[in-house]
Order: structure tokens, then sequence, then C-alpha cells
């Protein structure tokens, strides 16, 4: 076990996500494969209850367009009045080409569920993240790449990411070729 600048202890992802809770554990979990990356969104996702905010490369299928976590985007945006979920992305080319579950259900729940993709001097950010409420993160460093760090409870950290992620969406737009797939 190792700590992070926050003083928050740094652990191995658990066998079991659904015993950390969001807003209440402060461990940082280490992140090493696509597995403990895409059980890690659905959980953040499973628990949040106001939004989820998504910066990524490609909307990443290997964890996006799963089924678990499109069933949690979908409860979190049917169950909690107001509740949203916020996707910016820098490269839709192979969401127009492929499809991705995250345009089908953006297409059916409205404005719950908005897609961007980031205005073009923000393409250059390397890392991927998901905010869950103002409490729990998933970051990675590298888009390409599966290690990164999660917390359940770190504001301090969810605050500086929103910050980036707010910025880049006041100067994005809803993409033209995703906007077809919308229709």
């Amino acid at each position: 076990m190792m700590n992070t600048g926050n003083g928050n202890p740094v652990i191995e992802a658990p066998a079991s996500l659904e015993a950390l809770q969001l807003g209440v554990d402060r461990d940082t979990v280490k992140l090493s494969d696509s597995d403990d990356v895409r059980a890690m969104a659905v959980e953040l996702a499973r628990q949040a209850q106001r939004t989820l905010l998504l910066h990524t490369q490609d909307m990443e299928a290997r964890i996006y367009d799963r089924l678990p976590f499109i069933e949690a985007v979908s409860a979190l945006v049917r169950r909690y009045p107001g509740a949203c979920f916020d996707v910016l992305v820098q490269d839709s080319g192979r969401v127009v080409k492929e499809g991705h579950r995250l345009v089908e259900l953006a297409r059916r729940l409205g404005s719950s569920i908005q897609i961007r993709r980031c205005a073009q001097q923000y393409r250059r950010y390397c890392g991927t993240f998901l905010l869950a409420d103002d409490a729990g993160y998933l970051y990675r460093p590298v888009s390409s790449r599966f290690e990164g760090l999660a917390s359940f409870n770190d504001a301090a950290e969810v605050a500086r990411l929103g910050k980036y992620f707010r910025e880049v969406w006041e100067h994005s737009d809803t993409d033209t070729e995703l906007r077809r797939l919308y229709v």
C-alpha cells in the first residue's frame, strides 16, 4: 500500500467493489487492467445520484459500451430527477463507424444524456476520466492504457477534474456526425 498526494492510501482493486460506498470510502484504488476499469466504471455509475461526467478519447467501447454500464447510466437518469450524464469525446470517428450503446441511450433519453466533441484546442489531452457526483472518480493518465487510479470519496480530485471538464464543455459543441446518429 502506498499513499497519494492527498494522503489517502492506495490499495489494489478489491475483488468486489460493491463494498465501497460513493462519498464514504476514501481509499484510492489502483487500476491495472481493463477488467478493473470496467468494474470501477460500472460501480461509480451504479452509485451516482446526480451526475456522471465522462472525458474520453473515443468512448472506449471495451469499457463504456457494455450492458452493465449502460444499465447503470439508464437507471441514474431515470431514477433521479435532474440527474445527468455528460460525455466529452475527442474523436467520434469510431463511434460513428461502429455504433455505441451510449449514443442510442442518449437518443432515447434526450436531455439527460449529452455527448459533445471536444473543441480542437482541447484534443491533445492524453488522459481519460469518469466523475461521479462530487465524490468519486476514475482517472487514467494515458487513455490507451488501463493503468489508473480511482476513489469513491475524493472531493478535491473530483473538483480539479470537474473544473477542467466544465471548461472543455463550454467550448465544445455537439458533433455533427454524432448528431446524425441521434436521428
